[in-house]
């Protein structure tokens, strides 16, 4: 692994910087400059399209050097390739139709699109290529139309608002004691895999007995938050209860379940606020008051057992077979377009990226380099470890970089790992235990690793006196 990850170092450096017929120049010791010209393609790897403002911002944003490959440009800084960053803006444009009301004319247009199927344009193709999906209707409510301010909702419903989660836990559980017997009690959650797939989960209580549990499932369809919102739904018919109380962990959905909606499953909620005016009017006993459904929060994994089991129902939901195809809700066809936008950029790093990372399995593109949260020193030495464009001696005399100092002061020529076995950082701080390759893969290949790699290094002085860029003058 470690004959690897030096040979391809080295490697790298031949690869250089990855571009379309790039005249690159790189200007290091006293100012000279060498002018190198590169193929487009090299080792079967796509470059990216030229973007010369994108790199630009990159190696302003990073301490690399001007021989750096584009795809470790875009990869550290954070930034997306053009192509793949305005595909992402459009498909956002285009899943804002969802939200459009009924009367503005893109929506009109994507509407007769839909019916006829007809591919003339882009914005048809787009229009056609988007799930099938929930229409919200932003003017359902006029901006004028009384709305309960937020304070007062999360004090109707006990929300934290400043509380710990076991003071809230404890609340919940003295208020619980106070809600008469005869009351049902609904406690509904929502959960979501990590594939993607949601589920619903509820179990009804009355007179402190257990009697209604079910799980739903959503599909890939839905998020936690419609989920919950479907499931605080289906509720039984009740015949004995005066309040019906619906208890989730969800607090948004809490808040919004009986307020006026003009967000994502837009028509769950005002299904829910019907079957609330409608609770009054249900079948009942006639000594029974005509009550009103309450929504309560209840604080999630706080050990109450009720929450506990409307979570395992969920999970069972989410778990079991999908039904058939519905519509997405507008959070879920959200979450599809960034996902789409991530799984570009992946599929494009996992061709363009050099083979010294994928020897250290940097197998993904974030959009947030973890590794940018170090100093631009220590970022600097991080990147040139990983490429092999830095400080090193097989750099410099690829380069013909005369006045380059190619050793270190133990001796051994300057490597891009040559840090984890040098002689004199081994004695004056101990390195990480573990196998190398482990350890190398670690320090160089995660951005938890690379925070331990720059403690090291400050603790060793390993760039200032150890292996210097220039020998210390002597006193």
């Amino acid at each position: 692994m470690l004959e690897l990850l030096t040979i391809s170092a080295s490697a790298d450096i031949i690869r250089s910087d990855i571009g379309g017929g790039y005249d690159n120049r790189c200007s290091f010791h006293g100012g000279c400059e060498y002018r190198i010209l590169f193929d487009c393609t090299i080792n079967n790897i796509t470059s990216y399209p030229p973007s010369p403002s994108l790199l630009t911002g990159a190696r302003a944003v990073l301490p690399v050097f001007r021989t750096t490959p584009k795809p470790v440009l875009y990869r550290e800084s954070g930034f997306s390739p053009p192509e793949i960053e305005l595909d992402r803006i459009a498909l956002l444009a285009t899943v804002r139709l969802r939200r459009l009301d009924p009367y503005h004319p893109l929506r009109r247009r994507a509407e007769q699109i839909a019916s006829n199927g007809r591919q003339i344009s882009r914005f048809a193709r787009r229009t056609l290529a988007l799930p099938n999906s929930e229409q919200i209707n932003p003017l359902q409510y006029a901006p004028w139309h009384p709305r309960e301010p937020r304070g007062n909702a999360q004090a109707r419903i006990g929300a934290p608002m400043g509380r710990t989660k076991e003071q809230a836990a404890a609340n919940f559980m003295a208020f619980q004691r106070t809600i008469p017997s005869s009351d049902i009690v609904i406690f509904s959650d929502g959960s979501r895999l990590a594939d993607g797939r949601a589920g619903g989960g509820y179990i009804g209580l009355q007179a402190h007995h257990q009697f209604l549990r079910s799980s739903l499932s959503y599909g890939h369809g839905k998020e936690v938050f419609d989920a919950e919102a479907e499931a605080a739904i289906a509720y039984p018919t009740a015949q004995f209860a005066t309040n019906l109380w619906i208890c989730l962990d969800n607090l948004e959905v809490a808040i919004r379940l009986l307020s006026p909606s003009t967000g994502s499953s837009q028509e769950i909620f005002e299904s829910f606020r019907t079957l609330a005016a409608a609770w009054p009017l249900r079948k009942r006993l006639p000594h029974t008051k005509s009550g009103s459904i309450q929504i309560r929060w209840v604080p999630g994994h706080a050990k109450i057992p009720e929450n506990e089991a409307a979570d395992l129902a969920a999970k069972e939901g989410a778990a079991s077979i999908p039904p058939a195809p519905h519509k997405s809700s507008y959070a879920s066809l959200k979450r599809y377009a960034k996902t789409q936008s991530l799984s570009a950029a992946q599929s494009q790093w996992e061709k363009v990226a050099p083979q010294s990372y994928q020897d250290l399995e940097i197998t993904t593109s974030p959009k947030r380099p973890g590794e940018l949260q170090l100093n631009r020193l220590d970022l600097g030495h991080v990147i040139a470890a990983r490429t092999g464009h830095g400080d090193f001696a097989d750099y410099h005399e690829h380069f013909n970089h005369d006045d380059a100092y190619l050793l270190c002061q133990c001796g051994a020529r300057k490597a891009p790992l040559h840090f984890f076995f040098c002689h004199i950082a081994k004695r004056r701080a101990p390195r990480p235990p573990g196998p190398p390759s482990e350890v190398i893969s670690f320090l160089l290949g995660t951005a938890k690793g690379a925070q331990k790699l720059a403690t090291w290094l400050a603790e060793t002085h390993f760039f200032e006196d150890i292996c210097p860029r220039q020998p210390l003058l002597s006193t």
